[in-house]
């Protein structure tokens, strides 16, 4: 809808008014149209109806998975459709990663770190300047100085914990442990803010509120929001 009425004229902010009234699923309906104060038998209003029903169920856009990888016994252009991607010498799967996997084709995620190129470097610094022998598997896992800095929200550089956010959260968890540290990338997400498990989470750890594992509600229901008891809360 977005879209369509940008191609036919309609202002921007006409076109967020109707967009934030329409359904998440279902035709675009005259109704709608007359919510947002667009009168339906106009006829650029009348075409935006017609052209937005027409487009329904079509993807907006395709994105791509950059470290999406298929991998067969045979050249994969001979079990797959593939076409040319914008970057040079670079080939695209047509088909949906999800009918790929359907399909039992082999695909892999392959994704760079550039922080582990970094500790790399770190552990050879530290082999031929002070003689230290460290490797990701060897690296002192309570290290006080460290935990220290990061309590401070220090972090700058620090591969999941250098974001605004987590700099923020830092100082307020205190991490001690490496599994403080799994919690507190883990809840710095749009999931548990939103779904407001953040300060009682704070409370709890420093005490300040019991902890009741009775009335945790299971992921599928939100009925603790409203008072009542999930029959399948334990």
């Amino acid at each position: 809808m977005r879209d369509l009425g940008k191609v036919l004229g309609l202002g921007e902010t006409t076109l967020d008014r109707l967009a934030k009234l329409l359904p998440h699923w279902g035709e675009v309906k005259p109704e709608h149209l007359a919510g947002a104060g667009l009168d339906p038998a106009a006829p650029v209003h009348g075409q935006l109806l017609e052209l937005a029903n027409e487009a329904l169920d079509f993807p907006r856009h395709l994105s791509i998975h950059p470290g999406g990888f298929l991998l067969g016994h045979e050249p994969v252009s001979t079990i797959v459709p593939i076409e040319n991607a914008t970057m040079e010498g670079r080939t695209v799967i047509q088909w949906d990663k999800n009918d790929i996997e359907d399909l039992g084709l082999f695909k892999v995620d392959l994704l760079g770190l550039g922080a582990l190129a970094q500790l790399d470097r770190i552990f050879r610094l530290l082999r031929e300047h002070r003689g230290v022998e460290l490797s990701m598997a060897t690296i002192p896992p309570g290290d006080a100085a460290t935990f220290e800095m990061i309590g401070r929200g220090d972090t700058v550089g620090v591969f999941q914990i250098e974001s605004r956010a987590q700099m923020a959260m830092l100082p307020r968890l205190v991490p001690r442990t490496f599994y403080d540290l799994v919690i507190e990338i883990s809840i710095v997400r749009p999931g548990p803010i939103t779904g407001g498990m953040v300060h009682p989470y704070l409370r709890r750890r420093r005490g300040e509120e019991p902890v009741d594992y009775r009335t945790r509600a299971c992921a599928r229901c939100w009925r603790r929001r409203s008072g009542s008891r999930c029959s399948r809360s334990r």
